[in-house]
This record gives structure tokens, sequence and C-alpha cells, in this order.
């Protein structure tokens, strides 16, 4: 099939410059190093097309196998395309990195959280420093982490680094003064305190574009626009801000007329849930446009039992998230009309709903890849499909592609054997699955290291609790049931 992304990762390269000649992209395309379990990763080559960028074609595979090779992308004995990604990021257009300085630069303890290298830390330093090459020393950075503004009620906050880091995606490293002034101003302020989640929505918009202005920011936030029911609507300024993500801060006309549309109207009333959906497929890419608002809503798939489904809209919606709206109703009339979504011969909107919350932002569906994954016999329990067992896996998976077989598989092998049929072990894996939520299904090598790691956390007496011992612990608070359920599955 025609992929775009592949169109777009070589037109990266290529910018500037003219077609690429056919043979060497053809030959670039077939080269080992960009292939993992024996197929082309458009991941893998994105990376790479990142540090050449305007700079034409690679030409010697022999010296991106030596990058890949080095020893410092290993994080646990595993190599790690984050980190590899992170250094991509700085050096954007300038060409592959020296391995002398990628290794002096993990050397800096400014990366070690409780003595454990923290690649989250270097992500947010390597955003800033996007295309303007590699960090210049561990004292900057040290300097940075040191500022006390980091501090939410006496603790570092990585989210409001992270925050500051998106504003100033590109620009260089962010200065204390600028930090501190924003931080001091009072619209932050909601009912008496500071709201972290406001500043966000704000540094949203303003991501990759320096940071934000405090009196653009009162304007914003002065508009009547926001009013629902005669207060401020944090939602529905936020769902705007998704739109114009990186695209600077909205325009007030521009609001007012998205929300005047009539196609909003829901028996009478204004769907804000209708709103967010279009917004979603939206994010990034600018305010929606009316006409292909109303074409989306006019087609009949989208018809259950006579009336419009949201809930089926949102979840092809959420397929399509930052991805842009529907281009025809053809492949939505093609993927609702599939036989795998029958169970017990009635179509099952739930069992479509799990399925595409693993394709969250990964575009709409492909009949093969569903059908061979609901086939799997590890689904049945008591020689029928369950859709709870489904569910609860798909949880890890959210956003992250469909569940690959062989990983389910060791997953299932770590836990213990008959975790299906007892509702302890259901508890517990249940519990299990949601600790890596959206996180994907951790490698086989790493379970054994989950397990050990989550043992020294738990108290003895946890470890010896029995059924009714667990029964008469009502007043625990619900995390702690959690951990000793997931403790009794640990040592089962």
């Amino acid at each position: 099939e025609f992929s775009m992304e592949l169109l777009r990762t070589i037109s990266s390269m290529m910018s500037r410059k003219g077609f690429p000649d056919k043979a060497k992209l053809e030959a670039l395309l077939a080269w080992d190093c960009w292939k993992v379990d024996g197929k082309l990763s458009l991941e893998r080559l994105r990376i790479f097309s990142s540090m050449f960028s305007s700079k034409g074609l690679p030409e010697d595979e022999r010296r991106i196998t030596e990058v890949l090779a080095w020893p410092c992308w290993q994080v646990n004995g595993e190599f790690s395309w984050p980190l590899l990604q992170a250094f991509s990021s700085m050096m954007s257009s300038g060409g592959l990195p020296e391995r002398t300085k990628v290794e002096q630069i993990l050397s800096w303890s400014c990366w070690k959280i409780e003595g454990k290298f923290n690649m989250e830390l270097l992500r947010i330093f390597s955003s800033m420093k996007r295309g303007r090459g590699l960090l210049d020393n561990e004292a900057q950075v040290q300097a940075i982490l040191a500022w006390d503004c980091w501090k939410v009620d006496g603790k570092f906050s990585f989210d409001l680094l992270r925050t500051f880091s998106s504003m100033s995606h590109g620009k260089g490293l962010i200065k204390q003064a600028e930090v501190e002034r924003v931080l001091a101003w009072p619209c932050w302020q909601v009912d008496g305190k500071f709201s972290f989640d406001l500043l966000r929505t704000f540094s949203s918009m303003s991501n990759a574009r320096g940071l934000i202005k405090q009196a653009e920011v009162k304007r914003v936030l002065a508009w009547p626009c926001w009013q629902v029911d005669g207060k401020f609507s944090f939602d529905l300024l936020r769902t705007f801000s998704s739109m114009s993500h990186g695209r600077g801060l909205i325009k007030q006309a521009e609001v007012e007329r998205v929300l005047a549309w009539p196609c909003w109207q829901v028996d009478g009333k204004f769907s804000f849930e209708l709103l967010r959906t279009f917004s979603s497929m939206s994010h990034g890419r600018g305010l929606i446009k009316q006409a292909e608002v109303e074409r989306v809503l006019a087609w009949p798939c989208w018809q259950v039992n006579g009336k419009f489904s949201l809930d089926l809209l949102r979840i092809f919606s959420s397929m399509m998230n930052s991805q842009g709206l529907f281009d025809d109703e053809a492949p939505i009339k093609t993927i609702l009309a599939w036989d795998c979504w029958k169970v017990d011969g009635k179509f099952t909107l739930p069992l479509l709903r799990t399925i595409a919350s693993m394709m969250h932002g990964r575009g709409l569906l492909k009949e093969a890849p569903v059908e061979q994954l609901l086939s799997w016999p590890c689904w049945q329990v008591n020689g029928k499909f369950s859709l709870k067992l489904l569910q609860i896996f798909s949880v890890m998976m959210i956003g992250r592609g469909l569940l690959k077989q062989t990983a389910l598989e060791a997953f299932l092998a770590w836990l213990p054997s008959d975790h299906i049929t007892l509702d302890k072990e259901q508890t517990c894996l249940k519990v299990a699955c949601q600790l890596f939520s959206k996180t994907g299904l951790p490698d086989p090598k790493k379970l054994a290291d989950i397990e050990a790691t989550l043992r020294r956390f738990i108290p003895e007496e946890a470890m010896a609790g029995d059924d009714e011992e667990s029964s008469d612990s009502g007043d625990e608070p619900e995390e702690m049931v959690q951990i000793k359920a997931l403790t009794l599955f640990c040592a089962a």
C-alpha cells in the first residue's frame, strides 16, 4: 500500500534538493539496517532521516550500521530507540553524531534520579536542543534542574519542566528569569490555587513557538465564549487548544464562529462531546471547517437502529486522532461490515471499541491483522471467546498498535496457569495490566525483574495474607488492596 509516512520521511531528506533518483531510493530502502524482524522499520528510517534532513539520501549503509552497533544505546541490556531518538532530535539536519560526544553526555550524573538513568529527563532537554546540536556541558543542565521554580508542593515536577520545554522546543535552553516571570502571572490562579492544567493548555498552543505573553493569555481567558451555564468551561478551552497545538493562540472570532454551527446540536442541545470528537481528529491541524464536519455527519454509516450513534463516530475518530477528518465513508462501511465483529451472530460495538483503542492515532484498521488477533486460542475461556480478557490486555496497548501474539503468550506464561478461571487471579491480572497501562506488553526478559521489584515494596504480612485476612481489611486504601492482590498474584 502507498505510505504517506514513507514519502514524508524521504521528502525530509530531499528538502530543497528535488526528487530523489529512483534507483538510489530503492537501494536505500533495501538496506538491512532498516529491518526489524525482517521488515522495513519506518520508525528506524525516520530517526536517521531527521539527522539527514535537507542533506539528501545517506550513501553508506556501513556508517548507519556502525552507529546502531554503539554499546551506548543499550539500556538495561537492550537497545533503546527513545535514546537514539533523543540524540537524533538534537542532530536534526546536522548529520550523524560523534560517538565520543554521545558517550560523554550519557555519562553525566545529572540524568540520574534515585541512582538510575532517567530517559525522560534527557528527552526533555533534547527537545529544547532540537536541530541545534548536542548539549554543550553538564553544568548548564544541572543549573536548570536546580531552579526552585520546578518545585510543586516541595517536590520536583517533571510535568512543569516538560511544559516549558514544549514551548522552547527547538529554541534552545530556557532561561530562569523568563520561567519565573511566567509562573508568577495571576491568570494561572483558579479558585485561589495555581492551575497547572491551565498553563499546559496554553503551552500546547505555543509548542515550539517560544514562551507565551501574559497580555495574550488574559485576553483569551476573558472571552465570553468559554462560559457554559454561566461558568468558565476549561474543557471547552482545552478542546480548541488541542486543534491549535503548535499553531499559536486561537482567535476569538474563529472560536465563536465554530461554536455557532448548528451541526453541534443534538436533540436541541449543544453537544460538547460531538465537538470534542472532531477536535480530536484535528489535533495540531488547525480549526475544523464547517463543510467538512457537516459532510462527515451526514454519512449513513453512523446510524445504528435508525439513530445517529456518537459512540460509533468516537470509536473511528479515536483511530484518526491527529490524522485529520475522514476523506471517505467507504472505508468505514467496509470495516463495519467485517464478520469478525459478530459475537453470537450479533455486531458487538464493545469489541470494535476495544480493538480501535489499540489503534488510537494510528489510522483505520485492516481486516487481516484483526481477524488474526481475534482467532488466537488464548481468548477462549471455558470454550467461549472472552471479550473481558481482550479488554484487559487492550488497556496496555492504547495507541501502540495491535497486540503481538508472541509478546502476549510470553506474558500469559508469566501468569499463574489458572489465571483465567479463578476470580482472584482474574483480579490480579487486571491490576497487573493496569500497571502497564498504555506502555505496551513488557518484554519477557523484564518480567522477572518487575516481579522482584514489586516484592521489595510489599510488606511481608501482605505476602502472607490469605482470603480471610484480606476480607477483614475493608478500611484499607484501594491502592493497598490492589498491591496486595498483585502480590498474591506474584507469589502464585
